[in-house]
């Protein structure tokens, strides 16, 4: 972190230089588009942001948009109206060095990570931060002591608690709560829709699935021209699902993604949910994590919910969203068939984008029989499409473990279906069934002769929080005979779990939440591998059941030990804590006291960030991997009454940070001569802190 502490001169009165209000004026009305607006806008120059309203962060919604100051410090910030100074913060991190503008209507304006404050109000903060030995300070000033006019230039652009120099900007309503500048305050040049990259499936009970199986399903739209987007195949579906969208919006002036001003979903014509970013409070700021599902890096692996999930409250989310087949619960009913999805997202200057995709809702087809004849060799499959259409089946078989496949002709004898096979009993088969709707299901197996030497295949479990439980991935490195066994084992405690195949190698399982007390569960799986080698493999997993009012304990490692506790829980639910792969920590100055640890949660089972306690250091801090493999503090639970928040799963470790700041070529420049109590000469000191 980079910074660069002043004392300078600016001209007396109120809160700070008062720069040729009606010049500012003139320039900042010439627009017609602009004519309507009710504030100045706060910046001289042009109108370019880099993050809207509502935003995606870790943990909160963005509650304000930023200006960009083209890496500039030291950029006039104006009053966008008439009011006092009502409040100054000062702090290392959040807003950094703020200051909030009380205006003649009751709202307020909030002016954030700048570089230096008007005189007055520069010199109040440094007395209030002398008094209390601390660089902190968060003042409350009275109606009167701090007026302001409109265009009056009320601080400096600057960098503090930021990574990049820029102008964070909100404006509040009378209680407080956030409101969109550009929806209802200003308007931005924008000539760039929304874009619309992709489509998550959710399902939403144990007994849904899609084409890609039980698990969420991922799509990718097509661009049909510029503002519309398509996806190329009929999505199947069965049971009770949701969808959620990867989108975002460009101004165009940079590649800056943003969160567009509205998201609608239509199912048949019909609006089911309806999302505008307009408005909420800072108590719903931990709901992002509801809101939002994360398949992989940067905007394009953020995909917004389109259904309202329970501890959702914010009033500009609209409709139920969650789709059922002939059920009578909450959520749009629809009957089995063909039906047509719309996205339509609109950005702040009224540009839109449509996203069209087809999905179908029925029972997929059941596979009740495919096994390889002890007498013949022959291979007997029977399969039934619950909805009583035909189903077609196609057999294929391969002898190089599934790196060719040749077809295997099928003759119906009865109700079943027969084919003759190679007689190498390490063949794989696989067999696909495919309704009169195009669902199709895909079976793999093979019937191998048990091979009684050293285990030669290989797999790994890959544990994961849901809001159902525990589920289980479960990967092979070779193609198994049939879905394998997998049982949990908890203290005296034995269940068998159910299995299903998604691939020949691949396959997952889910271990329902039981709320039992915590201790490690051991999850087992065995099987044999298409040439009858056995397969197995053990997970030992900490699993902390979560309540209201109740924490779980885990050991990190040798020497340390944290408590999660749940803040605002929607419903029970689990956490799982894992070892990390050890990684290095690149950042001079920091020293791991701990092993790095992993932390998964469905998120959307908490409507506020959950909390982790640990007695570490006022140096130690909590740190969580990103995605380009930097360590990021979240906070130092001692300075923070003990804990820290953490607002999605990730990978964290407890760094320790040793080395002190560095102060650099300090330097006195002298000023003109003036009548501010300041003195003539002040002091540049650059700050840098590797830690």
């Amino acid at each position: 972190m980079n910074a660069t502490h002043r004392g300078r001169r600016t001209a007396r009165g109120g809160c700070g230089a008062v720069l040729a209000c009606a010049v500012g004026a003139a320039v900042l009305f010439v627009s017609g588009s602009a004519s309507a607006e009710v504030y100045l806008w706060p910046m001289h120059g042009p109108r370019r942001i880099s993050s809207s309203f509502s935003e995606y962060r870790g943990g909160h919604y963005h509650a304000g948009i930023d200006l960009r100051s083209f890496g500039a410090i030291g950029l006039p910030c104006l009053a966008v109206g008439d009011g006092f100074v009502s409040r100054v913060k000062i702090e290392p991190y959040g807003y950094g060095k703020a200051l909030y503008l009380r205006l003649a209507d009751g709202r307020t304006a909030v002016y954030a990570h700048l570089d230096r404050l008007g005189t007055a109000i520069d010199s109040l903060a440094w007395h209030q931060r002398v008094l209390r030995g601390s660089n902190w300070c968060d003042i409350d000033l009275p109606e009167g002591a701090f007026p302001v006019s409109a265009g009056d230039t009320v601080a400096w652009s600057g960098q503090t608690a930021t990574d990049a120099p820029h102008l964070h900007f909100e404006i509040r309503d009378e209680g407080q709560h956030p409101l969109n500048p550009l929806g209802e305050f200003y308007e931005v040049p924008d000539e760039s829709p929304p874009i619309v990259s992709g489509l998550m499936i959710l399902p939403l009970d144990t007994g849904s699935v899609t084409g890609s199986g039980p698990g969420p399903a991922v799509r990718q739209f097509r661009a049909s021209g510029r503002s519309r987007y398509l996806l190329p195949d009929t999505i199947q579906l069965s049971g009770s699902f949701g969808f959620a969208v990867s989108v975002w919006d460009e101004q165009g002036f940079g590649r800056y993604l943003m969160a567009p001003l509205s998201i609608d979903l239509a199912i048949d014509g019909q609006t089911c949910y309806s999302i505008r970013n307009g408005s909420f409070s800072f108590d719903q700021a931990g709901e992002i994590g509801l809101e939002y599902e994360v398949a992989g890096p940067g905007a394009a692996g953020r995909y917004l919910v389109m259904y309202r999930r329970d501890g959702v409250t914010r009033r500009d989310r609209r409709g139920d969203g969650r789709i059922h087949r002939g059920t009578t619960a909450d959520g749009v009913l629809l009957s089995t068939g063909l039906h047509v999805g719309l996205v339509t997202a609109t950005d702040a200057a009224g540009n839109s984008c449509r996203a069209i995709f087809h999905f179908a809702i029925h029972d997929f087809p059941v596979v009740t029989q495919a096994r390889r004849l002890e007498a013949a060799d022959e291979v007997v499959v029977s399969v039934v499409d619950p909805d009583g259409g035909p189903v077609s089946a196609a057999l294929f078989e391969s002898l190089d473990g599934g790196g060719s496949w040749r077809p295997v002709p099928l003759e119906q004898i009865g109700s079943y279906l027969h084919g003759a096979v190679s007689p190498d009993r390490g063949a794989l088969w696989r067999l696909e069934a495919t309704d009169d709707e195009g669902a199709r299901v895909t079976r793999w197996f093979g019937a191998p002769a048990p091979v009684a030497e050293r285990d030669m295949a290989f797999c790994q479990i890959r544990p994961s929080s849901s809001p159902l439980g525990t589920s289980l991935e479960i990967i092979a490195d070779r193609p198994l005979a049939a879905p394998p066994l997998v049982t949990a084992v908890c203290g005296a405690r034995v269940d068998t779990l159910r299995v299903r195949q998604l691939g020949p190698t691949e396959f997952s399982a889910l271990a329902p939440g039981s709320g039992s007390l915590d201790r490690p569960v051991v999850f087992s799986v065995r099987g044999l591998d298409h040439r009858g080698y056995p397969v197995r493999a053990h997970a030992a997993v900490r699993i902390l059941p979560l309540r209201a009012g109740v924490r779980g304990e885990a050991v990190i490692d040798d020497t340390t030990t944290v408590e999660l506790e749940p803040v605002s829980p929607l419903r029970p639910f689990e956490v799982i804590v894992g070892e990390a792969p050890p990684r290095a920590v690149e950042t001079d100055g920091l020293h791991p006291l701990s092993s790095p640890f992993t932390i998964d949660f469905p998120v959307d089972a908490t409507a506020r960030p959950i909390r982790l306690h640990c007695g570490a250091g006022e140096r130690t801090g909590l740190f969580q991997l990103l995605e380009d493999g930097r360590w990021s503090c979240v906070g130092v639970p001692a300075r923070q009454g003990g804990s820290v928040s953490i607002g999605e799963p990730g990978t964290y470790a407890l760094l320790e940070d040793r080395l002190p700041p560095r102060m650099r070529h300090v330097t006195l420049e002298r000023t003109p001569s003036g009548g501010s109590f300041y003195r003539d000469l002040y002091c540049s000191v650059p700050v840098t802190d590797e830690g």
